[in-house]
């Protein structure tokens, strides 16, 4: 079987947890013996090959690079989403590279920066296509449905961006969720209509052995921890201001590891004292949770699923999480430690932690559980499913 796995960024780009996740999947079945080729997007053209994989890398076809953080004109913008609502430009390319390599399944993730427009040229081709929702790019040029705050339905512009997209979709041969979160929110609103559907969790190294249990001690020093964009979408600033009631206390400081521009983190520091908190900057997340003991993620948008929840707790650190988008359902045996980060949830539950240290044992490291759903087998095992199914 050959399966061309379409992802806007591959390595060495990476932005957050979407090319970790299709990189891992790229090389568990390359490890099962399936042929696969990526096909992702860069700053120039080039064939390369990263672990032994063959990838394809286009020139991104539109007005700017998006993913180096520097800031466009509100009309550069417009055309760049405008463009990318259906962006014909690179058929030549993707018609070249499909009949080199002969896929059998076309498998999209990402798709900002190419659109939808590959999903017709497999169609052309007579190729089944799955895809798998990573975002929300489908209904938001955004792809994270966040103003503010959470947008609780389609502004006009989303609506006017994403016609195309929805309509699109129902070609689509099987749809993948990495949380039942985010495929029962599309489906809702009427994508995919006909395709198959699944939910598969995204997919970890689980052979490394870690503790069942925590030991903390109502004297133990709390080395709360939050990684990944520090932004307001992910909770930062609800995280601070928080705390900021417990200055008070002795016992707890905030490491915050992830790039941050120095207006936003003299803004973040107004509300704590130095010494209550520490910018770690970009760092290995072995180190980062090597100097932690309690991870927080306190994200105000749908998160797709939460990766880092999982990652903290393979590195043998409890987690208190958020209950929004994917979170809660990595969390559904730790109920306990999710909360809701908008009202007094988030108080209540560093209140306990930060008073009763020792309520952090009781947090749940079950294996049993996160092999079943969480591991790289599991993932790799329905994929493959996924794909046989399609093909015969």
């Amino acid at each position: 079987m050959k399966v061309l796995i379409v992802n806007t960024l591959y390595q060495p780009f990476k932005v957050g947890g979407a090319e970790i996740s299709v990189q891992t999947i790229a090389e568990g079945l390359y490890k099962r013996g399936i042929d696969v080729a990526i096909l992702t997007l860069g700053k120039n053209e080039e064939e390369v090959y990263v672990n032994k994989i063959p990838v394809y890398r286009l020139a991104l076809k539109n007005v700017f690079w998006p993913f180096d953080q520097v800031d466009q004109s509100k009309v550069k913008k417009l055309k760049w989403h405008f463009t990318d609502i259906y962006n014909k430009k690179y058929n030549t390319s993707f018609l070249k590279i499909i009949n080199e390599f002969d896929p059998d399944i076309i498998h999209t993730n990402n798709l900002m920066g190419f659109s939808v427009s590959i999903w017709d040229i497999a169609k052309s081709k007579g190729i089944k296509v799955v895809h798998t929702l990573r975002d929300y790019y489908l209904q938001c040029p955004k792809t994270n449905k966040f103003k503010n705050d959470n947008c609780e339905k389609q502004c006009m512009e989303c609506v006017c961006f994403s016609v195309i997209k929805k309509t699109k979709s129902q070609s689509v041969d099987s749809v993948v969720g990495i949380s039942n979160f985010i495929l029962k929110d599309h489906l809702d609103k009427g994508y995919f209509k006909p395709s198959a559907k699944k939910v598969i969790y995204n997919g970890f190294d689980t052979t490394k052995e870690i503790s069942l249990k925590s030991n903390f001690k109502n004297q133990t020093f709390l080395k709360f921890g939050f990684i990944g964009q520090v932004n307001k979408a992910k909770g930062i600033e609800i995280l601070i201001q928080v705390l900021a009631g417990f200055r008070d206390y002795n016992n707890w400081k905030l490491y915050i590891a992830g790039r941050v521009e120095s207006s936003y983190k003299d803004f973040l520091l107004s509300f704590l004292p130095d010494e209550k908190v520490e910018f770690m900057g970009y760092v290995k997340q072995e180190t980062f949770f090597n100097t932690i003991n309690v991870l927080v993620v306190p994200s105000l948008w749908e998160e797709p699923f939460g990766r880092v929840v999982l990652e903290g707790i393979l590195s043998n650190v409890p987690v208190l999480g958020s209950n929004k988008g994917g979170i809660k359902e990595i969390l559904s045996n730790n109920s306990k430690f999710t909360f809701n980060p908008l009202n007094e949830d988030l108080k209540n539950t560093l209140k306990l932690i930060i008073e009763n240290p020792k309520e952090l044992n009781t947090f749940n490291f079950d294996m049993d559980y996160i092999y079943r759903l969480f591991s790289l087998e599991s993932m790799i095992d329905q994929y493959i499913k996924v794909y046989e199914e399609l093909k015969n």
